[in-house]
């Protein structure tokens, strides 16, 4: 049985917002929350964090501000999804960075929404 990315999130109220369809819709606007929907049942189809690297519209990178293993998932030119490993600290291979085949559950940390 192949085994599912885990989503976790920091709080119950942006698990919420995420998860419920009006919620959503309401807090984000109707665009935005169908992205919102999209992509996070792509990062549930994952088994990894590395395989979101195989979805160019997600272009997963590292937030360049934090230096504590948040990465960036995108939801189009102006929103993000922030999230970490749950590992704390998270897998790390040789040169220092994420070890992302060995990451199987991530913590949504917010939608940032670029001003």
């Amino acid at each position: 049985m192949r085994r599912q990315l885990k989503i976790l999130f920091a709080s119950d109220d942006l698990a919420r917002s995420c998860n419920d369809d009006s919620v959503r819709t309401e807090r984000y606007g109707p665009a935005l929350a169908a992205t919102i929907r999209r992509r996070l049942c792509e990062i549930n189809a994952v088994t990894h964090l590395g395989e979101l690297r195989r979805l160019p519209s997600a272009r997963l990178r590292r937030h360049l501000k934090r230096d504590d293993g948040t990465m960036l998932i995108s939801l189009g030119p102006t929103a993000d999804i922030l999230v970490r490993p749950r590992d704390d600290p998270p897998p790390t291979p040789l040169d220092g960075g994420i070890d992302e085949l060995q990451v199987r559950t991530i913590v949504v940390l917010a939608i940032a929404i670029a001003a």
